[in-house]
Order: C-alpha cells, then structure tokens, then sequence
C-alpha cells in the first residue's frame, strides 16, 4: 500500500489534532469550544446594548457595534476560560486526569475526522480531485463515504426541521382563523348594544 502525499497530510492532521485533544483534555476541549459558541450568541445578543453605552464617547455607530461585538466576545471568553480551568484543575485533583485525556484525544480525532471532511468536499469541488495524489490516496474512499454520509445526514435534518416549522407555520394558520372568526362577534354585539341605547 502506498500512500501519497494527500494521505500523508490527511494523517497528520488527524494525529496533531488528537494530540492536541490529549494534551488539553476533554474538558478544555469540548467546554473551549462550547465557550466560543456562547460567546457569539452572546455578542449577537448584548452587543447593540454595549454600542449604546458607547455613544456618549464614539460618534460613529458602525464602529461602536464592532467594538461591542468584540467586547462581549472578549469577555465571556475570558470568564468561560477563568471557569474552564477551574474545573480542569478540580478533575485533574480527584485523579481522573488520564480519562480526561484519552476523552480529549477521542474529541481530537472527531475533530480532525470532521476537518477532513469538510476538506474531501472542498477537493470535490475543485479541480483538484483529479490530481494523482488525490485519485491514487488510500483514504479518500473512507472519507468520501464519509462525505456522502454526512451530506444524508444534513438534508435529513433539513426535511425534519422544515416539516417542524411548516406544522408550526399550519398552527399559527389555525390560532389566526379561530380570531378572525371570533373577532367580527364583538362589533356585532356593541352595535347591538348602540342601538338599544336610545
């Protein structure tokens, strides 16, 4: 079996990203990664509030929006990191630091494995996937299998959700016919009412 070059760079991604996950532990990897999503949806939801308490110091609203969104990010980053450690540091304490590390390899080698994929559907798209290296790799049958099982994976999703919200979208259909026919009651009974009042 020969590899090419492409399989040589697809393994080494996958081993520097497990290392990685070893040496920094489920706990910094996982938690690392929710806190940056936190931060984003955080920033998207207090940044305008932040720009405004900038308003009296920087005129120009863009620029005040940047640096709330920046802000917010850097904040709750810093806190997530400060409560990260901590509990790094408590797991570490009661002796399950190796579980931890091995846990972080795993979530290292998910990591790697999903950077790949993304990666064999960039080539596929490319004229690169009729190089060689790249029709000649040992692992591109596995993470083109990967691919496609990913890609059904997303458009399942996509079927559940869109039929989630074409029920949501039918029941708000419904909730708004029951008003409309409700509504027209209570004109009728206050024009009854004014005519009775002479």
């Amino acid at each position: 079996m020969t590899l090419t070059w492409l399989d040589w760079a697809f393994l080494a991604v996958l081993t520097v990203s497990m290392l990685a996950g070893f040496m920094r532990g489920l706990v910094r990897e996982a938690l690392g990664l929710a806190a940056w999503v936190a931060a984003l949806l955080g920033a998207r939801m207090f940044a305008p509030a932040v720009a405004e308490m900038m308003a009296p110091y920087i005129d120009h609203p863009e620029i005040r929006l940047v640096l709330g969104f920046v802000l917010v990010i850097f904040v709750i980053v810093m806190l997530c990191g400060f409560l990260i450690r901590m509990i790094n540091a408590a797991i570490e304490w009661v002796g399950m630091g190796f579980f931890n590390r091995v846990a972080g390899a795993t979530f290292g080698a998910a990591r790697g494995a999903l950077i790949l994929v993304l990666a064999t559907v960039i080539l596929t798209l490319t004229p690169l996937s009729g190089i060689a290296a790249w029709q000649n790799a040992q692992l591109r049958p596995a993470f083109e299998q990967l691919r496609d099982w990913s890609v059904d994976r997303l458009e399942a999703w996509e079927i559940d959700t869109s039929g989630a919200e074409r029920a949501l979208r039918d029941t708000g259909r419904e909730a708004a016919g029951q008003v409309l026919e409700t509504s027209p009651e209570a004109p009728a009974s206050n024009a009854s009412s004014d005519t009775k009042a002479p």
